[in-house]
């Protein structure tokens, strides 16, 4: 009996039923593999806007070819009627480079709203990971210390209420 006693009583007794709880619970818990999910998810989203961003730059570069075409295609009209072919001309360099402009735009916003959509999607995820984190080790430390229990009910509403307000 007394051997028993002298084992429970040990830190090593105790420092081994910590270790068989943290195993146990970080298995429950698989935070490795919801980051590695998150991360996959967003490795996804940046590549697809790569991908969109390589695609409005071609649509770019051919809108800038037919406005090379367009010098071309001015001088040949311009030779055969001066007078309609000014304002022709005007209106078609207008319109290609509002075009340009237009698609510049677009790639940009698009862009914008995928970083956007992104960063919206960490933060939340990184925020409810530090929320479970927090309540996780209050819970640990209450159980290992019930004394401190009023104080870390009252510390925790302090830190919860600054989060959410």
């Amino acid at each position: 009996m007394e051997i028993w006693n002298l084992i429970v009583k040990s830190n090593t007794f105790n420092f081994i039923i910590l270790l068989i709880v943290l195993i146990f619970l970080l298995q429950k818990m698989r935070i490795s593999s919801v980051l590695e999910n998150l991360k996959n998810k967003i490795i996804e989203k940046i590549e697809m806007s790569k991908k969109e961003q390589e695609k409005a730059e071609i649509e770019l570069s051919k809108a800038q070819k037919s406005i090379e075409n367009l010098d071309i295609e001015i001088q040949q009209s311009v030779e055969l009627t001066k007078k309609n072919i000014e304002g022709a001309v005007t209106q078609t360099l207008d319109n290609a480079q509002r075009q340009a402009e237009k698609i510049l735009d677009n790639v940009k916003t698009t862009i914008e709203n995928e970083e956007k959509q992104i960063s919206s999607k960490v933060l939340e995820n990184s925020t409810k990971q530090a929320l479970i984190s927090a309540k996780n080790k209050i819970v640990e430390k209450l159980k290992s210390n019930p004394e401190l229990h009023s104080k870390y009910i009252d510390e925790a509403i302090e830190n919860i209420d600054k989060v959410v307000f």
